[in-house]
């Protein structure tokens, strides 16, 4: 009995790439057991929390153009995490209730379509506490990365790829998972997700290419669980922190980037952007803050589109377009999302509408100076991404 059912095992195991990746994954939690098995944690608030994870995914194309249609079919995709278990060693960890932290290493073959290719991707990402008990949590998590495909679009080898014009894109990823411990060191989650890639129209097409799916993990703790410190064993304050004194912040961001017309005018248009943005903002937690703010841009391949349709500015300027924005920024020490909800106000070209969005990630240099990454969209679809540089000034309405 034995011999038929080992051979039935083999046959599954070597027609299944599930059951490949869930036995590589078992294996690497059972080597790194034997190892960390053999340390001994003297300091236990010393100990780096880590946790390193093994994820299946199933999931499928969206076709949410049509011309994604050819592309819509199921398949895996699979994930390496190491993640970190925060504890309260500083004070943004303990105002978002101790989320986990990591970096993951993405994989899927995206249905083996010889259009679309293979899909990688790196991603750092935020697991953010929606419900938590001694053994059994749910998560919202938040990753966003580098992605890599395999294939692009070209217009002689590729001509059938309209989903994404460049190799290197933009990984995000939003999940919404359930975990529970197995003993001390085991954990088993199951999590509903998308994936997007997009090159934000750096280089065109980028319709982009949007996987939800379900999803299996299997994790297991490398070391020791710190004990949750709380709010009165901190310092009174760290850099970059709201300190109930300054009540009013204005930044100002200088920014430039890219943009592609490949898909719409043909050969090699790349156009500059350029934009100056402020924003003034309101705290009104140590986490959150509240304002309106302004914009001026300007964007190259605004002058070919309206020549296209017969229409030539009698100044330059009339390409500036200026908007007004609503604007929120969530804070993580150093790191900020920033997001804007603007209407156009001035502009000759309004071809893609008065509405827009702008999603920023921001990181501190100093109390004053801080870098920026921007993109900007038209009813959810992306216009340009641009990189800059801003300037802060806090003022006090109290003390």
């Amino acid at each position: 009995m034995l011999k038929p059912a080992a051979k039935l095992l083999f046959r599954t195991f070597k027609g299944s790439r599930i059951m490949r990746w869930l036995f590589i994954s078992c294996s690497l939690v059972l080597l790194i057991t034997h190892a960390s098995g053999q340390q001994n944690f003297r300091h236990k608030l010393r100990s780096p929390n880590l946790v390193m994870e093994g994820r299946v995914y199933y999931g499928w194309t969206l076709d949410h153009h049509i011309e994604m249609s050819p592309f819509l079919r199921h398949y895996p995709a699979f994930e390496l995490s190491l993640l970190k278990a925060t504890y309260g060693r500083t004070r943004w960890e303990y105002m978002y209730n101790y989320p986990l932290i990591g970096i993951s290493y993405w994989y899927s073959d995206l249905g083996g379509t010889r259009a679309l290719g293979a899909a990688h991707a790196i991603f750092p990402f935020i697991n953010f506490p929606l419900l938590k008990s001694k053994d059994f949590n749910l998560y919202f998590r938040l990753g966003a990365g580098l992605g890599y495909l395999t294939r692009k679009y070209d217009r002689y080898d590729n001509f059938e790829n309209l989903a994404i014009g460049s190799h290197l894109n933009a990984a995000v990823n939003l999940m919404f998972e359930a975990r529970q411990r197995l003993g001390r060191r085991f954990i088993i989650a199951g999590g509903i997700s998308l994936m997007h890639f997009s090159n934000g129209a750096i280089k065109q097409p980028n319709y982009g290419i949007n996987m939800p799916g379900v999803s299996l993990a299997v994790a297991y703790r490398l070391s020791h669980e710190n004990p949750y410190l709380r709010k009165k064993l901190m310092p009174e304050l760290y850099l970059f922190e709201f300190d109930g004194k300054r009540f009013l912040q204005f930044d100002l961001n200088a920014a430039i980037g890219m943009k592609d017309l490949q898909a719409t005018l043909g050969g090699g248009n790349k156009y500059l952007v350029a934009e100056i943005f402020g924003n003034l903002l309101w705290s009104v937690s140590y986490k959150s803050r509240l304002g309106f703010g302004f914009d001026l841009s300007y964007d190259g391949s605004d002058e070919k589109l309206l020549e296209i349709r017969g229409i030539y500015p009698e100044y330059e300027i009339n390409l500036v377009k200026t908007g007004l924005t609503a604007s929120y920024e969530l804070a993580f020490s150093r790191m900020a999302i920033m997001l804007n909800l603007g209407s156009v106000i001035t502009g000759l070209d309004k071809r893609d509408g008065y509405l827009y969005e702008k999603l920023a990630l921001r990181f501190g240099l100093t109390d004053h100076i801080f870098t920026s990454l921007t993109l900007k969209a038209y009813y959810g679809k992306a216009d340009y991404i641009t990189l800059g540089i801003g300037y802060r000034i806090h003022v006090k309405y109290y003390k």
